[in-house]
């Protein structure tokens, strides 16, 4: 759908991982980086929902406090809140101060483009836990009557239905891809294409209705 840019609409991946961003993006729904499209805080790393919506309460008070560099797995995580940093492995254990600055630029657009009146499509794609509604409820309260969307891809069957909530329950298409979705062998396979497919039809359909 092309809207001129007073009435661009805005995805913005919510996690559980890098999983929304990376589909969305592969599949042209969302602009790549190179075009200008801004990076949000829960792009590329590792979350569990709860840590999200209370970020987004908070407005990362605490989001880059307890940073720990992780030796085993070269990467850098936020303790005990389960988050890992996974994209971020050029970082090394004496680069907290680049981590920290990088993210401090992610909040920043994250903070400034829920301040636009423009309609925002937020993306989840759940994988085991879930505190979808009191996520809809702090995003209604940041957006103050601005539009948005929230769209949430269940992969468990956990969620019940929730007004506001646009829910598309789809269970990954095997153990191996929901392991490996990011390797190109699993997701240009048949399978792959054909679950990111439905992601983004579901995502193009909700576009269109706002």
């Amino acid at each position: 759908m092309k809207k001129d840019q007073s009435h661009k609409v805005e995805i913005i991946a919510l996690g559980q991982n890098c999983m929304p961003r990376t589909i969305l993006t592969r599949w042209g729904i969302k602009p790549k980086k190179i075009f200008g499209e801004l990076s949000y805080p829960f792009d590329f790393a590792v979350f569990e929902t709860r840590e999200i919506t209370r970020s987004i309460k908070t407005d990362f008070e605490e989001f880059l406090f307890n940073l720990n560099y992780c030796k085993d797995k070269k990467v850098w995580t936020k303790e005990p809140d389960c988050i890992e940093f996974v994209h971020e492995t050029n970082f090394k254990e004496n680069d907290k101060e680049k981590l920290v600055n990088k993210y401090l630029k992610r909040i920043e657009n994250f903070k400034t483009t829920m301040k636009n009146p423009n309609p925002i499509i937020f993306v989840q794609i759940l994988g085991d836990c879930s505190d979808i509604e009191n996520l809809y409820n702090e995003l209604k309260n940041k957006r103050k009557g601005y539009p948005f969307k929230l769209i949430v891809v269940d992969t468990q069957n956990i969620t019940k239905p929730i007004v506001g909530i646009n829910v598309l329950k789809l269970p990954f298409p095997s153990v191996e891809y929901k392991q490996n979705w990011w390797k190109k062998k699993y997701y240009s396979s048949r399978e792959g294409k054909i679950f990111e497919k439905q992601i983004c039809d579901f995502v193009s359909d909700v576009i269109k209705s706002v």
